[in-house]
């Protein structure tokens, strides 16, 4: 007799995930899925309903940064959430429009693998794209770099990344020495980095 085979136990198939902007109902959801941000994005304050109801708000009101609060769904279970923005000169109100920040993308432990995290990253750079962004730039901790080079970010090294741009040079400085700053060119941007002990230098960023 042959060797009966094994039922190997079947994965669950997994629904649609849908991605959207945040309303004050996925504030919940929002709360429960920052803590596993890939970014920098998943502290203490990304757990507290009324810090993110504010960050709602702030989006609503449409401000030179063009913040976007995004939701991750499958079915109507809010299993991701992401936040991104163009960036600000330091002055906090002109926005940097070549380029686009991506300051959290995150996806609950038990919902990844199914897509979450790829869409909202894609709704994050068409939303930025939109508004005029040429270069993404993302500070992630050591387990997401590999998610975020599979999407065609390169890692840059620190201390800071400077950009010059149309609206004056833009420094993004590494948070923490754990975290890997990334970029990427977007919209045919023909982008290049040097690197220097200030940290990388892009250059053709400014349209």
């Amino acid at each position: 007799m042959g060797r009966q085979k094994k039922n190997k136990p079947r994965r669950p198939a997994s629904g649609t995930v849908t991605v959207r902007d945040a309303l004050q109902e996925d504030i919940p959801g929002i709360c429960a899925t920052m803590p596993y941000a890939y970014g920098l994005m998943g502290g203490a304050p990304w757990q507290d309903p009324d810090y993110v109801a504010a960050g709602l708000a702030s989006c609503a009101k449409g401000l030179s940064g063009r913040e976007k609060l995004k939701v991750a769904l499958l079915g109507s279970t809010v299993v991701g959430s992401s936040f991104s923005r163009l960036a600000l000169a330091p002055d906090m109100a002109t926005a940097h429009t070549e380029i686009g920040l991506i300051h959290g993308i995150a996806v609950r432990p038990e919902s990844r693998r199914q897509g979450a995290a790829t869409a909202l990253l894609t709704a994050c750079e068409e939303d930025l794209g939109r508004a005029g962004a040429r270069v993404m730039i993302a500070e992630v901790r050591p387990d997401a770099v590999a998610f975020f080079s599979a999407h065609g970010y390169a890692a840059a090294a620190g201390p800071a990344l400077h950009v010059p741009t149309s609206a004056g040079t833009y420094i993004h400085p590494q948070s923490t020495y754990s975290t890997t700053l990334m970029w990427k060119s977007s919209s045919g941007a023909e982008v290049t980095s040097e690197r220097s002990e200030q940290g990388t230098l892009l250059a053709g960023v400014e349209g």
